[in-house]
């Protein structure tokens, strides 16, 4: 009887041992020599409770100073090789994390340098691509300004010159009307105006005007020069126009170089001053003249014009 209740006991604590604490269940085995012990406890929960203090509390090597305790386990070996196994890995891991990392904003940085230097290149190519447009548009408009404004320019000139032309033509054919409306003189008789001896029959003292009178006229010198004048129309000029004028019974002759026509049978005089009439274009004008004095109407000839109507009048009235 006792016996059967020994197996028990021991047969329910090696179970709850083995199920708790493998290690410690085997050593209180071995310490009780196997299937038999000396004392049994009186309940299977004392002999759960024995081996519990049993397996903890005693001197075993678990327990005690043995080699699990305090040996190599718990030294510093185990944990220095887990402290350096550790951190070595972490130094490892973080670094490779840092480099990647430092790798990754270095590609950010360069990403956005060459992203800004592109904005930066596309900015400055489209600001010059307008500044060459702006320059450009505005040369065009320029020169259209420019086309525009010359083209007015000739048009104002073109209308200019046609106006002119047409008063010129108008003007011409008014003197004509006019001179051919008093080419009657030489019709009402012999005056000493008429045949191929007209210097001849001049009724006044004549024959004494010549280049010696112009060339001493005061103001003749230098007005000569400022208006360009090379010379005056001598008496040869003046007698060719007359007798020509005469054969085709016309009744003026055009002064040489000036916009006169003189009608030479009005032509009186009376000692050295002189009166004719003459065309200057528009009007027939009657002048007096001082041939010794060189005056027209009592002063000096106001332009080159009146300067050889002056001369062509004193020709025909006193010339030789």
């Amino acid at each position: 009887m006792t016996n059967k209740v020994q197996k028990t006991g021991l047969a329910g604590a090696i179970g709850v041992l083995l199920m708790l604490q493998p290690a410690a269940a085997l050593s209180a085995f071995e310490h009780n020599g196997g299937l038999s012990v000396e004392a049994a406890p009186t309940s299977a929960t004392e002999e759960l409770l024995i081996s519990q203090r049993g397996g903890r509390g005693g001197g075993g090597s678990r327990g005690g100073g043995g080699s699990r305790g305090g040996g190599s386990r718990s030294g510093g070996s185990r944990s220095s090789s887990r402290s350096s196994s550790g951190r070595t890995g972490f130094s490892s891991y973080s670094g490779s994390r840092q480099g990647t990392r430092q790798s990754t904003r270095s590609n950010r940085q360069t990403t956005r340098s060459s992203t800004s230097g592109n904005r930066q290149s596309a900015r400055t190519g489209t600001r010059d691509t307008r500044q060459t447009s702006r320059t450009d548009n505005r040369g065009t408009r320029q020169n259209t300004r420019n086309s525009n404004i010359d083209s007015r320019q000739q048009g104002r000139t073109s209308r200019t010159d046609v106006r002119q032309s047409g008063r010129n033509d108008r003007v011409n054919n008014r003197s004509n009307t006019r001179r051919d409306a008093v080419n009657n003189w030489d019709r009402y008789g012999n005056g000493w105006y008429s045949g191929s001896s007209w210097s001849n029959n001049r009724p006044w003292n004549n024959g004494w005007y010549g280049g010696s009178y112009y060339n001493n006229w005061g103001w003749y010198p230098g007005q000569a020069a400022a208006w360009g004048l090379a010379g005056m129309a001598t008496f040869g000029t003046i007698n060719s126009l007359v007798n020509s004028a005469q054969s085709n019974q016309v009744s003026y002759i055009e002064v040489p170089n000036s916009d006169y026509s003189l009608y030479y049978p009005s032509v009186t005089a009376t000692g050295d001053v002189v009166s004719f009439e003459a065309d200057n274009g528009y009007d027939t004008v009657r002048f007096n003249a001082n041939c010794r004095n060189g005056t027209l109407n009592g002063g000096t000839p106001r332009n080159a014009n009146e300067a050889q109507l002056l001369n062509a009048a004193c020709q025909v009235a006193f010339g030789e």
